[in-house]
């Protein structure tokens, strides 16, 4: 039996369950997320602090060298360093030990005991055993983690590099301990993994060094190693775990359905990458709490919580989270500070044509009740107005005094209805409040600004078009993908604007309104059975797919540090390939599925009613037919789905295409001469 057995703690002891350099990177986040708006512009993201921690230790190891110690430092005097040169002002004494500790507690949740190494170290018996570690976390930190795995009882005690200044490269931790416990060469046994420090210096000393590699575990530090390597390595073994898994779980499912589920997984990065850009925008800005827009924020509260089902982000509690049934319709209204053109101009900025019985629908009054108003104005309640501010009936329908009382009493109702219902969910209770939707423009986010101004509104877009209307002091607005008040950068992207939403959407219907019913106010749901029949059909296995995905990718994003920013360009990939390159089945789907639509054209919009080829013909000189296909055009965008059309001839199908590249063409540059006045002015 041998007096002493020392044995090293990383991969012989303990293995991690991600590669060494990512407990620095998580520490990083952990710093980014907490303290964003303390950092130099050059270090806010965690891989140029991850760096810029790596260049700390790098000088601290090279001055202890020059002080004839071995190249050696402990981790607050790294993470001390470290901050004096990343942030802009001077930092609180207790901030290094902070994130000493959170880089303690990750090393904890990223461990695990080795499975084979309490029976190896059964067959080499000493009297005391202590742990030896060229770590940067002193002994004690080394203890406390050691004891979180039950391996106290196993270690008597241990000492660190950092603790004295000498390592076991250069031999120099080995005659410490052998001064330190009176220990002869030849009674002492050393235990470790790696091939110089635990293996050839301790045996040239002429201690017994036995060297621990067992197979399997270290095939799989070397593919932890590759995985952190490169992101695209990463990425692809994620990917191809969901496609294997897809591949399993949509057995039994119709080619159509199974279609859906696989394009679902595939496309995952994209609303995963905007779940990850939530959470830090949460942490970041300090919001109170998040709520997610119904309808296509039900999915993206999915998505959300299964990647982070603990409601936490890197050691930071993300805010509670709920969903709010709301809508344009339901919040518009009750947004109105009076029954007026002016006010309405604020939905007819978006909406260039509206149907009189739109218009009244938006107020919330029936339409028949004024038959006799409308008829003495001439408008029929089917009738499309072009620019309906400017329209002499709609101007004098704002005079009518029955009306105008009417429309008032109706906001009056709505607003109230609106107030409650917020107040039920909260809201009154937070200062900053964050708002997750699909975008494009925010007004329901606007809406809900002007009922509540004391509360900040923060809202978390997939994608912004350019602001039309005038914003709300307290509204803030950013997006994970395009964003056309920043730049046209992947501005191509809106052309699928439909069909992201569809996509997106939930089964639950939209909200048209609010009721009270035992003390509670009740969102009211407006559910199209045709919209339902090509969500059952496609979107909730499109969403299932994704949903799966997010599982998989869950672990890994936590162990590999993966933010939403680097899985950007990959999310950016994903939405062009929807645009340009859709399957047939996406396609049909989306070309039959109507589209509610209260403002504008009027209740709901039929897609695959297309216009004939006499409409596009008869389009530059007949104002019908032209306003007939502008709103086709505006509403469809997706110029791929018109290659996948079905019953469509190769004439028409041409002149279709035709049209949408030059109405894409015309729009793209009519932005880029917006942007470049805005540019001017600024």
């Amino acid at each position: 039996m041998y007096k002493l057995r020392t044995v090293d703690v990383w991969d012989t002891l303990l293995r991690r369950d991600c590669h060494p350099e990512c407990i620095k990177l998580a520490t990083a986040q952990h710093l980014f997320l907490g303290h964003f708006h303390r950092l130099r512009a050059e270090y806010r993201d965690c891989w140029t602090l991850y760096s810029a921690r790596v260049d700390a230790e790098r000088s601290l190891a090279e001055e202890a060298r020059r002080q004839g110690n071995d190249d050696e430092y402990e981790i607050t005097l790294v993470l001390r360093r470290w901050l004096d040169v990343v942030c802009l002002d001077a930092i609180e004494t207790d901030l290094p030990l902070q994130l000493a500790e959170f880089e303690l507690q990750t090393e904890i949740s990223r461990t695990f005991v080795d499975t084979g190494i309490v029976e190896f170290l059964s067959q080499h018996q000493a009297e005391c055993t202590v742990f030896l570690s060229d770590f940067y976390m002193n002994s004690a930190m080394l203890r406390r983690l050691l004891s979180a795995k039950g391996l106290n009882r196993l270690v008597d005690d241990g000492i660190a590099s950092c603790d004295v200044g000498v390592n076991k490269r250069s031999g120099q931790l080995f005659r410490h301990v052998h001064t330190l416990h009176s220990v002869a060469l030849g009674e002492h046994i050393h235990i470790g993994d790696n091939s110089w420090s635990d293996v050839e210096v301790p045996r040239g000393m002429g201690i017994t060094a036995l060297h621990y590699v067992p197979e399997a575990a270290h095939a799989e530090r070397l593919e932890r190693e590759r995985l952190f390597s490169s992101r695209e390595a990463l990425f692809e073994q994620v990917c191809y775990e969901c496609g294997a898994t897809a591949s399993r779980a949509s057995d039994g499912l119709s080619a159509r359905k199974a279609a859906a589920f696989r394009l679902g997984v595939e496309a995952a990065p994209l609303f995963i990458g905007f779940a990850l850009w939530i959470a830090e925008q949460a942490v970041v800005e300090k919001i109170d709490r998040l709520y997610f827009f119904t309808r296509e924020g039900e999915f993206f509260s999915h998505v959300y919580q299964t990647i982070f089902p603990q409601e936490m982000y890197f050691g930071h509690q993300l805010p509670p989270s709920d969903v709010l049934a709301v809508s344009r319709l339901a919040t518009f209204p009750a947004s109105m500070e009076n029954v007026s053109i002016e006010e309405m101009s604020r939905i007819w900025a978006l909406f260039k044509s509206q149907t009189v019985s739109g218009l009244f629908a938006t107020l919330g009054l029936d339409c028949s009740n004024f038959a006799a108003v409308l008829n003495s104005l001439g408008l029929k309640s089917d009738e499309l107005v072009d620019d309906p501010s400017n329209h002499p009936g709609i101007k004098k329908l704002f005079q009518d005094e029955a009306f105008v009382i009417a429309a008032e009493v109706s906001l009056s109702y709505q607003k109230q209805a609106v107030l409650e219902y917020l107040e039920q969910k909260e809201i009154h209770l937070h200062e900053k409040i964050g708002v997750v939707d699909i975008g494009w423009r925010g007004t329901i986010q606007d809406n809900l600004a002007l009922l509540k101004p004391q509360t900040h509104f923060c809202g978390l877009y997939l994608g912004l078009r350019r602001m039309i209307n005038s914003q709300p002091a307290n509204v803030s607005k950013s997006a994970y993908g395009p964003n056309e008040n920043q730049s046209l950068e992947f501005a191509s992207l809106f052309e699928c604007f439909a069909v992201m939403e569809m996509l997106c959407n939930s089964p639950n219907g939209s909200v048209v309104g609010y009721t009270r019913k035992d003390g509670d106010v009740i969102p009211q749901r407006q559910v199209v059975t045709s919209e339902n029949e090509s969500f059952e059909e496609f979107t909730k296995h499109f969403q299932e797919g994704a949903l799966l995905a997010a599982r998989i990718w869950q672990p890994y994003i936590e162990r590999y540090v993966v933010t939403g920013a680097e899985l950007r360009d990959v999310a950016m990939q994903i939405w062009e390939y929807l645009r340009i390159a859709p399957g047939s089945d996406l396609a049909e789907v989306f070309m039959r599925t109507p589209q509610h639509d209260i403002f504008g054209f009027g209740d709901i919009f039929q897609r695959n009613q297309l216009p004939s080829v006499r409409t596009i013909l008869l389009a530059p000189i007949v104002k019908s037919k032209r306003r007939q296909l502008i709103e086709f055009v505006r509403r469809v965008q997706w110029s791929a789905a018109i290659d996948q059309a079905q019953g469509v001839g190769r004439f028409h199908r041409g002149v279709l295409r035709l049209t949408f590249l030059v109405a894409n063409l015309i729009k793209r540059r009519r932005m880029k001469a917006q942007m470049a006045r805005r540019n001017e002015n600024n």
